[in-house]
């Protein structure tokens, strides 16, 4: 009993360790790169294409497979109680043995077929196309987390904007109030320095939680846990150096990942246009077998004497 909750004890050590790593190894202060990077690792999307180009590959492991050998073995053991008899001229003939057992080996070999030649000819242009759907999807997450970030970042500014505001208002809400007491001013300019106040408060709170939405928001974009708590840094002498743009490079379509979807789309296209062309065309395979037969009316003779057989063969379908 003993051995068994110590047992039990360093496993729930073991697994509380682990979960402790996982959750020290998030990072609680992130910048826009690393935000970017963190969300290509643990978007799920992300991890669906990458899924998917694990299941292309496998697929076309399987479609061209069929180019390989094809080998079988087949094993047959039989008793006949009643045997089937012929009537031949005038005598009757057993057509024959009580006992009977066979084994059967065949080979055949694909030489043409218009589906398995398809698979050969677009193997590179499926893989492509399923590296490129993984392409586009990290740069539509990279993109809507940038903006996500932003967004968040401009919230952020909002936020301490209205703390400023505040902090004026109330100012100005003391002096009127002062001016009031000393009957320097009426209440006129009072009562709308403390309508300012309400109405910038209000703002502050409409701001604070637009800024908790925003950052829920992008948290689920890079795949973050809403439980823990994240902050944005940045620098704002980079992103100022990161607005410019290099007027001078040329504008290139074809590098766009659209540009290259739609070529490798074409490409497919194409091949299935040429496959549907072939269709007039039969398919060729080589074939083969060895056959091992064994008759005998006496279950423990049957194996003593073998009539195999065997033959190659071209089929054309």
């Amino acid at each position: 009993m003993r051995k068994l909750f110590i047992a039990s004890l360093t496993c729930l050590l073991h697994f509380a360790t682990i979960a402790q790593s996982t959750k020290d190894s998030l990072p609680s202060e992130v910048n826009l790169q690393q935000a970017v990077d963190f969300s290509l690792t643990h978007q799920p999307v992300i991890r669906q294409s990458l899924v998917d180009q694990e299941i292309t590959e496998a697929n076309i492991r399987s479609r061209l497979a069929d180019w390989y050998p094809q080998l079988n073995m087949r094993y047959n053991l039989q008793h006949n109680f009643v045997v089937q008899t012929a009537v031949i001229g005038d005598n009757k003939v057993k057509l024959g043995t009580d006992n009977t057992s066979a084994a059967q080996f065949t080979v055949s070999q694909t030489l043409f077929d218009r589906d398995v030649l398809l698979a050969s000819n677009t193997r590179n242009t499926v893989r492509r196309q399923a590296r490129q759907n993984t392409s586009n999807n990290k740069i539509e997450i990279a993109a809507q987390v940038s903006k996500a970030f932003y967004n968040v970042l401009a919230s952020e500014q909002q936020v301490k904007v209205s703390t400023e505001n505040i902090n004026r208002i109330q100012r100005s809400l003391k002096d009127a109030y002062n001016q009031y007491q000393a009957g320097a001013a009426d209440k006129t300019d009072y009562k709308r320095a403390t309508i300012g106040l309400n109405n910038a408060q209000a703002l502050k709170k409409t701001n604070e939680e637009q800024l908790k939405a925003k950052l829920s928001y992008l948290k689920s974009l890079m795949g973050y846990p809403d439980s823990i708590t994240l902050e944005i840094v940045y620098d704002s002498l980079q992103m100022e150096k990161e607005v410019y743009l290099d007027t001078a490079q040329q504008v290139d379509i074809t590098q766009r990942i659209e540009y290259k979807q739609l070529e490798t789309q074409r490409n497919l296209l194409q091949a299935n246009l040429r496959y549907n062309k072939w269709s007039f065309l039969p398919s060729l395979s080589a074939n083969g077998a060895y056959n091992l037969n064994y008759q005998n009316n006496t279950f423990k003779d049957l194996y003593n004497e073998n009539f195999p057989n065997s033959f190659a063969a071209l089929t054309l379908n």
